[in-house]
């Protein structure tokens, strides 16, 4: 190619290939796209419900997987939560994985945690 001459990405769509230019300026990232929450207020009230209703562990024993300290003897809102799977973490490892995660499942084994 020569110099100054614009590049091109291959873009194959179906059977066709086409040469689109490429933009400097703007480089679009699909996976980036895809982890972007629609509605951060929506994302974070439906979190907020969805681990508020996981049952609370007032005395677990062992260590959080998220943050990988002992569980400490707490009540009421902040109390380690326990997930569908039956895996144990602190209230606000588990609260933060939800929000920074692109799907709602359990950090240990990826079971499915449906939001309500």
């Amino acid at each position: 190619m020569a110099a100054g001459s614009p590049k091109n990405h291959v873009v194959v769509s179906g059977d066709n290939t086409v040469s689109a230019p490429v933009d400097q300026r703007y480089n679009f990232d699909l996976d980036d796209a895809m982890m972007m929450p629609q509605n951060l207020e929506a994302t974070s009230h439906t979190v907020t419900r969805l681990v508020s209703d996981m049952p609370t562990v007032d005395y677990a024993t062992g260590n959080c997987s998220i943050c990988m300290e002992n569980f400490w003897p707490s009540e009421g809102s902040s109390a380690s939560r326990q997930v569908s799977c039956g895996h144990v973490y602190h209230h606000d490892c588990i609260t933060d994985w939800l929000l920074n995660a692109n799907s709602y499942s359990c950090p240990l084994c990826r079971h499915q945690i449906s939001p309500p």
